[in-house]
Order: C-alpha cells, then sequence, then structure tokens
C-alpha cells in the first residue's frame, strides 16, 4: 500500500514538473514571437552615447556605482548560435578637474580612442553576461532549459511572468549558476537577473533591466539597457539602432585577451576576479613595480608597534589588552597569513579591531577573516549599510570561508572625520580625507609615537632615485594637502602597497613627487 501511494505521489510529482515545463516553453515561445526572434541567429544594436562598467571592487562610492568608460557610437554584435559577442566604440576614462581618477584599479586616464572588446564561446558565466542577459540571448537559452520554472510577480504595480532555471555553468562551489527573465504583459523582456560569486560580497546579484521597447524591421528590442551588479551601476546604454541576422564584424586581430579571450584587445564582461590587486600603478600614482610578492614578515618598528610586509602590507599595533590591526588587505589567505604573523609578535592577545582604509577589493579583500577572529571592522560612516548587506548575502556559489565555518556575527563600527584609539601603550589616529575620487571613504591612520602615516593608494612611491613626474597626480597632491590641513606632524609614510624594492618612504618622498621638494 505504502509502495502504491509513493507511486503515485511520483507520478503526480512528474506531472507538475512536466506542466511547469510545459508552460514555461509556452511563455518563452510567446515571448520570443512577440519579440520577432523567431529564426533569429544574430543581432547588432548600436547607439550614439553610453557607459560601460570596469574594475570590479573598485568603486568611487556605493553612490556612485563600479569605475567606468564613458562610450560614444557603441555597436554590440551577439552571435546566438556561437554565444560569442564583440563590442566597437569609442572608449574614454577622463580625469577630474584636479587631476584625480574616479574609482580604483589601476587604470590611467584615456582620451577618446577607438575600442573593441570580444566575448569567446569559453567565457565564464561573468563574462558572457551581455549575451545571455540581452533580450535574445535569454530567450534562446531558456528555449532549451529542461527544468524551468514559471511564477507570477508584481513589481512596482507591474505584473510580470518571471522564467526561471539553472544553467550549465558551475559556479566554484559546485553550484549550476541560475537565470531569471522578467516578461511583461506586452510579451517583452523586461529584466533578467542572475547572481555571481564574489569574494566579500558573497552571491552578487547582476540586474540588467530593458525599457523603451522599438520595432526595428520587425524585431523589437530595448532602446535602454541599464545593468547594475551588487546594486551598483555597471553599464547605462541608449539604443537607436538594431539589426537582425546582419553580417558579423571584422575580427579584432588576435592577441591574449583578459577573461579567455582568444582575440581582441579584452575580453568584455569581465568577471568579478577584477576583484583583488588591480594592476600596476594601482590607483594612487604610477608605482616602482613590486616584482615577485616577498614571505610574509613582522617588522619591529617601536614598542608594540609592527609592519607586516608581504607585497602587501598591514600595521600591528599593540594595545594593552588588545591588537588593533590597520588593513586586511587582498583574500582570505593573505589576511590569514598576515593574522597568523601578527599572533607571533604580538601573543595572546586577541584582534580587537581591524582598520578598513577603504572598500577597494584589494584592501578589504581579507575582512571576512579578520572579523572571523572576532575583530570589529572600523570603517567610514559613508559605507553604513553596504558591508552589513554584503556581509549577509548568501555565498552559495563560493567555497565555505572561515567566518562562514564560524557562524561569527561580523560587528562594524563607523567613525566620521576623526577617531583616536588611545590607552596607556599606544595612540592610533584615525582621519578621514576630503575630496579623494579614488574611493571617498578614505582613511588614513597616524601613529603619533613614531610620527609615521599608514595609508593605502594616496601615495605609491616611485622607483627610487625617479624625477618627479611631469604631469602631477592629483590625488598625491591632495594627500599632501590634506595631512597640512590635518596638521599631521608626519616624518615616515607606510604604503600599504609595498614598494619594489621595499624600503623607508618619507615625507620627502611624497613632497617631491608633487614638486614640492628637492
Amino acid at each position: 500500500m505504502v509502495n502504491k501511494s509513493m507511486v503515485a505521489l511520483a507520478v503526480i510529482l512528474a506531472l507538475i514538473s512536466m506542466a511547469a515545463a510545459q508552460d514555461a516553453k509556452t511563455v518563452i515561445a510567446n515571448a520570443s514571437k512577440a519579440s520577432g526572434y523567431d529564426g533569429l541567429k544574430s543581432i547588432e544594436y548600436s547607439g550614439p552615447s553610453g557607459s560601460e562598467g570596469t574594475a570590479m571592487g573598485q568603486a568611487r562610492s556605493a553612490a556612485k556605482g563600479w569605475p567606468h568608460f564613458t562610450l560614444k557610437n557603441f555597436s554590440r554584435y551577439i552571435d546566438l548560435d556561437a554565444g560569442t559577442g564583440q563590442q566597437n566604440a569609442l572608449r574614454s576614462r577622463p580625469a577630474e578637474p584636479d587631476g584625480q581618477l574616479a574609482g580604483g584599479g589601476g587604470l590611467a586616464p584615456q582620451s577618446e580612442a577607438p575600442n573593441t572588446s570580444v566575448i569567446n564561446p569559453n567565457g565564464s558565466w561573468a563574462q558572457k553576461l551581455d549575451v545571455n542577459l540581452s533580450p535574445p540571448g535569454f530567450l534562446k537559452l531558456a528555449s532549451t532549459a529542461t527544468n524551468a520554472t514559471v511564477s507570477q510577480r508584481t513589481v512596482n504595480g507591474k505584473k510580470y511572468t518571471v522564467v526561471s532555471f539553472p544553467v550549465e555553468q558551475k559556479a566554484p562551489s559546485g553550484v549550476p549558476y541560475s537565470v531569471s527573465g522578467y516578461i511583461d504583459e506586452q510579451n517583452m523582456v523586461a529584466k533578467v537577473e542572475t547572481k555571481i560569486e564574489d569574494n566579500l560580497i558573497g552571491d552578487m546579484l547582476v540586474e540588467q533591466t530593458y525599457s523603451g521597447y522599438k520595432d526595428f524591421g520587425g524585431v523589437k528590442f530595448p532602446t535602454h539597457i541599464v545593468q547594475t551588479r551588487g546594486g551598483l551601476a555597471w553599464t547605462d546604454l541608449t539604443v537607436t539602432d538594431v539589426k537582425a541576422n546582419g553580417p558579423a564584424p571584422q575580427p579584432v586581430a588576435a592577441q591574449a585577451g583578459r577573461g579567455g579571450a582568444a582575440a581582441g584587445a579584452a575580453a568584455r564582461g569581465a568577471a568579478p576576479e577584477g576583484r583583488g590587486a588591480p594592476p600596476e600603478g594601482r590607483g594612487g600614482g604610477p608605482g616602482g613595480g613590486r616584482g615577485a610578492a616577498p614571505a610574509i614578515a613582522a617588522n619591529k618598528l617601536a614598542d608594540g608597534i609592527y609592519m607586516i610586509t608581504g607585497g602587501y602590507r598591514s600595521v600591528a599595533v599593540e594595545m594593552k589588552d588588545h591588537i588593533v590591526l590597520i588593513e586586511a588587505p587582498q583574500s582570505e589567505m593573505t589576511t590569514s597569513n598576515i593574522i597568523a604573523e601578527v599572533k607571533k609578535a604580538i601573543p595572546n592577545k586577541p584582534i580587537k579591531y581591524v582598520v578598513n582604509t577603504h572598500t577597494h577589493a584589494d584592501h578589504s579583500g581579507g575582512l571576512r577573516a579578520a572579523v572571523a577572529e572576532g575583530a570589529t571592522v572600523i570603517t567610514h560612516e559613508s559605507n553604513k549599510g553596504l558591508y552589513e548587506k554584503w556581509f549577509s548575502n548568501s555565498r552559495t556559489l563560493l567555497m565555505p570561508d572561515k567566518l562562514s565555518q564560524s557562524e561569527k556575527k561580523p560587528k562594524f563600527e563607523y567613525m566620521g572625520e576623526k577617531k583616536v584609539l588611545k590607552d596607556s601603550m599606544n595612540t592610533i589616529e584615525l582621519y578621514h580625507l576630503n575630496g579623494v575620487a579614488h574611493a571617498e571613504d578614505m582613511i588614513i591612520a597616524y601613529l603619533p609615537k613614531i610620527k609615521t602615516v599608514v595609508e593605502a593608494d594616496a601615495f605609491n612611491a616611485p622607483a627610487p632615485n625617479a624625477p618627479p613626474p611631469q604631469i602631477i597626480n592629483g590625488l598625491e597632491r591632495l594627500f599632501a594637502s590634506e595631512m597640512d590641513r590635518l596638521k599631521i606632524d608626519y616624518t615616515t609614510i607606510i604604503p600599504v602597497h609595498q614598494p619594489n624594492p621595499d624600503r623607508e618612504i618619507t615625507k620627502a618622498d611624497l613632497l617631491k613627487n608633487i614638486g614640492k621638494g628637492n
């Protein structure tokens, strides 16, 4: 009797699954027909202007979104059968009027110039978002899905039929990526969303929304495309022309490209591996080159003050009954190694605070490891709510990290323009730098006992004996000005980005680099 009941239940579930799949196929077929995508092999859309995100994890601020390039006269071609794409555009990234560059990532200011980027067939899920999240790309992907589900949702008073399904590609955790498309009452794809992994943000939501559909020779396509990643602006395009099944653009000369590109100047849609150490030169001016990262070691600067070196520098300050760690850089592995070295130098005391100079990935990538140790994150008040959201996100696409395994609840302490940590052993003065386009939440630490400033990206020392640059770096000029405004009496600077060769960096080095010293 029990066996018969189980068989009956299995049959019912199978029928429900088949009905759902059939329902999904009907929804997709209706949307494809209404959009004029039946028989569509390729599509090219173009427009006069737009912006395109770059340097994931290197935002100027949450409000201003990720760093971006300005696009003019762009065209994007998608081969739906091959799953490939190519963008041609005039691309630029100008500096601010004061010479600073908004956001990080080590990208130099760029005047307007032709640029070609490609999406190749073997790219990761994150690298192929512009193909798979496009209206025809999503519908094509959905048409072959075997486990699609359909639901009805109302968003801002509008009704949508939502088709969701897992894809073949899998995340580092082994879980398949999934995608959902919102189809409106006119059978147009209004939004497509998915999640990609990010070491700090976790399962990061990517949303691509479409509006202003027009008929272009029988094919309906949106005239406005907006993509956000982790809630921050990434892409914004205005479309004025669409061509269906046209000739493919001229392929670019074969060369190495980022993100698995087989050809082209660069791969479009770079995955969040962009988080982490940005390219040489970083965001605070041209560096002297880092070379191979040296082994992590603790260097005593004074009683209870240690500089931890190893490519990226942190500073550990011993207090009466705890330790303050200034910067948790790069990744869980890097910061875990730093913490191990700190414990050797200052045994039997807990790390109570970790000072986060700014949110950029290479300076916040190890925060979770520090929090797993029980440390409270000190960050600027402009980040209030941001880190709470990132730390509370699900992490199904990533392998479990130390914080996930510890089940500790993250703690954050926010500061305004100044915060002082002081006891009978040591004093740490924390200051917010005003007017920084690189990262508006920028904090520096001042150690009055040794007249030393600990900073990240505000000044990356050039090679020894290098002549002053012909063009003064705006951020370096601002940094020196802020030190004067704050009346900080310093002689030495500890850049988080370790100079090559490693050496003591002084106030005189900074002044020389901005044309105020010998």
